[in-house]
């Protein structure tokens, strides 16, 4: 309970809301007064709303510093906003199924229509290809929907409170919402879920991952026989460190620390789209430029057979996590060179290539092994090809999946000194992308942008996977 001295005022205001800011919350002006009486107005953000709503809002201050050293310390926070009315609904509202929806912090969009969300996440990733990377008239496909936009996260981490209740943070807060199951979670996560929510846990976090296409989970911290025990007779095998998921026919290992994509369904459209886009010809503008009808539609099986091989391709796999596109590559390329900084990923990517001789991995940073290895790879294609540079650029290819930072500004330099034919950029913030874009595109235009495809790989938030297809600019 808030002691006395920590009371804060909350104020109410009857608002009509604004458009959604990138993190998926809505916009409210209202109107305050500051210390010597003017007014002005001051810009809200407002979870669960929707853009055109008559809503009142309550407005709770922020805590102030306490006297003392940790003041020099102290950040000023932003208010605890929440609605408290709903006068006028958006007809693009639908009834959220988390009863904690607003207060926890893991989604943002479960009361927004679901083709409206995908409509929402194209218009963001558009504004910001235009303003932040400068395309008058971008590429930009639709957004690709997830066939079923609940219970698909493979991945999930908790937090546990004082208690040793496992649950989701509230917006804003460190406060643990305690949970027995999340919509967004995959079934089997919900169940390992419920049963770590009758025992005592251990702070500060509960991490669970499971595979898709098996009764296998992961949990760390390690668990005891009592819930090994509680988990099989609800149908599900405790691994301790490792798991095997099944994509695109391939079977990948996976440790707890190492990293996958946490939407399995999803994934698989990824790397269909992904080894189109490297696979078709850049000369070819037929099918350079409809990289996005090659995709799978929705609900049908990803197929990779129509695939022609490419023996004198070599393509370079960036931050390769555990191989997923260098293994699911190789069969259609002569040679896929996968660089990954993870110790534990490297040991996942290595046992998941084990069988593949055309695979070779390179542990360290992309910003430290690209620059060199491109250069050698220069020096023995133009050796091959009798100092011919014109046929490198068919040569050797690009996938890149960075954070959510994107690329280091040497990787960028890298492949503007040093063209490849192709390259598919695999995003999860498109501002990042927008701005490498940019500079690969306009700044030393280099490359030209053939489409940008955003990929719904995480339903009910305001997250946005995209995926750009770039072919090297000719002589």
């Amino acid at each position: 309970m808030m002691l006395a001295s920590e009371e804060r005022t909350i104020t109410h205001h009857t608002v009509t809301l604004g458009a959604l800011t990138r993190a998926g919350l809505a916009q409210a002006e209202v109107s305050e007064q500051d210390e010597t009486g003017r007014q002005y107005m001051r810009v809200l953000h407002v979870p669960a709303g929707l853009p055109g709503e008559h809503v009142t809002i309550a407005v709770e201050a922020p805590p102030q510093p306490r006297p003392g050293r940790r003041r020099r310390r102290w950040k000023p926070q932003p208010p605890r906003v929440w609605i408290t009315e709903l006068h006028q609904p958006s007809p693009l509202r639908v009834e959220p199924l988390c009863p904690v929806f607003g207060t926890c912090g893991g989604c943002q969009l479960q009361h927004m229509h679901y083709t409206a969300q995908l409509e929402w996440k194209r218009q963001v990733v558009w504004q910001l290809l235009h303003d932040s990377g400068g395309f008058e008239d971008p590429p930009l496909q639709a957004t690709m929907p997830c066939d079923i936009p609940w219970h698909y996260r493979n991945h999930m981490r908790f937090s546990v409170n004082r208690l040793g209740q496992p649950g989701l943070t509230a917006r804003g807060s460190h406060r643990v919402l305690p949970l027995t199951e999340c919509p967004i979670a995959h079934e089997q996560i919900n169940r390992v879920l419920k049963v770590l929510s009758q025992h005592i846990n251990p702070q500060p976090q509960a991490l669970i991952r499971c595979a898709t296409t098996s009764h296998q989970v992961l949990i760390q911290p390690a668990q005891g026989e009592q819930i090994a025990q509680q988990l099989a007779e609800t149908g599900l095998e405790l691994r301790t460190d490792t798991m095997e998921e099944v994509l695109a026919g391939e079977t990948f290992r996976i440790r707890p620390s190492s990293f996958f994509q946490t939407n399995t369904a999803q994934a698989e459209k990824m790397a269909h789209i992904v080894l189109n886009g490297l696979l078709s010809s850049p000369n070819n503008s037929e099918s350079s430029s409809s990289v996005s009808d090659l995709s799978p539609s929705v609900g049908a099986p990803t197929n990779y057979q129509y695939v022609p091989p490419a023996s004198n391709l070599t393509v370079v796999d960036a931050y390769c996590g555990v191989g997923t596109f260098a293994l699911l590559l190789a069969p259609y390329v002569g040679k896929v060179i996968a660089i990954e900084e993870s110790a534990s990923a490297i040991k996942d990517a290595q046992w998941n290539a084990r069988d593949v001789d055309n695979i070779e991995i390179l542990k360290g940073k992309v910003e430290d092994i690209l620059p060199i290895l491109t250069s050698q790879l220069d020096d023995c294609l133009v050796a091959n090809d009798g100092a011919d540079s014109a046929k490198i650029g068919t040569r050797l290819k690009l996938v890149i999946d960075p954070p959510r930072a994107g690329c280091q500004r040497t990787v960028l330099d890298t492949l503007i000194q040093h063209p490849v034919a192709g390259i598919v950029y695999v995003s999860c913030d498109p501002s990042t992308l927008a701005r490498d874009l940019d500079i690969l595109c306009h700044q030393y235009p280099v490359y030209r942008l053939c489409s940008v495809l955003p990929l719904d790989m995480f339903p009910q938030t305001a997250h946005i996977e995209c995926i750009a297809v770039l072919e090297h600019i000719s002589g």
